[in-house]
């Protein structure tokens, strides 16, 4: 995979996804100083929105939106909604420009803050995209606005993304997550962030929350953050007894929850319903830190979680990291 840094990949047709030259066109965004007016198909000639590349492109033919970051300040360098941004076109990409870290990268997009009801901030409902570098922060004074993206969509990947739900305490209400699979399929997480840890939530608070069958998902070294003031807060929960399908798998994931302090125990990293009928998940070399005490991975006896780290019996046993 090509590097969006390298400057060939500022070329009309270069491709940062597989290094060679797409059949699609590329388009840029500036949300500080372009306009929606231009044509987007240079950075000189940038457009200001994601809504706005994203009507230009045309489906299935890897078309390609770069969104350059201007600034390190967040208010110049963020697109703001004032509804859900839906991204709905297969195979077209969406990638940021600007240093790759895994928290609060400047290609950014975020809610504006008089608008309410936008749930979810992002909804990807297309097939085969690839989404690289960008912060979803969703951070409002707005108990109607819960969750920061949505992911109905198959087969798509988001490397380096942070997910910042609930970044306002008013958010932390019954249904909010920072990421939600509903329905979506063999899609890969990899890098990513999922959460936030300015923002005390309580037990309402769900870092990714899947749901209507979410199938065959999986997240590669990504971090699951959550800093909380209840026990009942988890970082991943199963919407209903058919939320998930065949498996989800967690490769090298670490789950933080943090505490005021530190004095609140998460009962457990993931909220199973009773009675379950299908689905399993696989955990692969994780790990959990936990302000109170070490959690379990899940406080019933569903019997879907399956672990390579062994049993949860000893200290730092069972991927339950301890204080030294």
């Amino acid at each position: 995979m090509g590097s969006p840094f390298n400057t060939k990949f500022f070329d009309k047709g270069a491709s940062p996804i597989t290094g060679d030259v797409t059949q699609g066109n590329v388009y840029y965004i500036k949300p500080r100083t372009g306009l929606d007016s231009n044509d987007g198909t240079s950075p000189a000639s940038a457009v200001k929105t994601v809504a706005r590349a994203h009507t230009l492109m045309t489906a299935n033919q890897n078309d390609i939106a770069y969104f350059l970051a201007e600034h390190n300040t967040a208010s110049s360098t963020t697109d703001y909604q004032s509804a859900t941004l839906t991204w709905s076109k297969n195979l077209c990409h969406l990638i940021g420009v600007g240093a790759p870290t895994m928290v609060s990268q400047r290609s950014r997009i975020a809610q504006l803050s008089t608008a309410t009801g936008v749930s979810p901030l992002v909804s990807v409902t297309a097939n085969g995209c690839y989404f690289s570098n960008l912060a979803i922060f969703h951070g409002v004074d707005d108990a109607t606005s819960l969750i920061a993206s949505t992911v109905s969509g198959e087969r798509n990947v988001f490397d380096h993304i942070h997910f910042a739900g609930i970044g306002n305490a008013t958010q932390s209400a019954a249904g909010c997550a920072s990421l939600s699979l509903d329905a979506g399929a063999e899609n890969v997480f990899r890098n990513c962030t999922i959460g936030l840890d300015t923002i005390t939530r309580d037990g309402d608070g769900v870092g990714l929350l899947c749901d209507t069958a979410a199938t065959r998902n999986f997240f590669d070294k990504c971090l699951f953050t959550e800093y909380i003031s209840a026990a009942g807060a988890c970082h991943v929960k199963l919407a209903d007894t058919t939320a998930i399908d065949r498996w989800l798998i967690f490769r090298d994931c670490l789950f933080i929850s943090k505490s005021t302090n530190k004095t609140v125990d998460m009962t457990e990293v993931f909220n199973i319903p009773a009675g379950i009928s299908q689905g399993a998940i696989a955990l692969f070399n994780c790990a959990t830190l936990n302000d109170g005490g070490a959690p379990v991975w899940t406080a019933g006896t569903e019997g879907i979680i399956w672990a390579n780290m062994g049993a949860p019996t000893a200290a730092a046993a069972g991927g339950l990291m301890t204080n030294l």
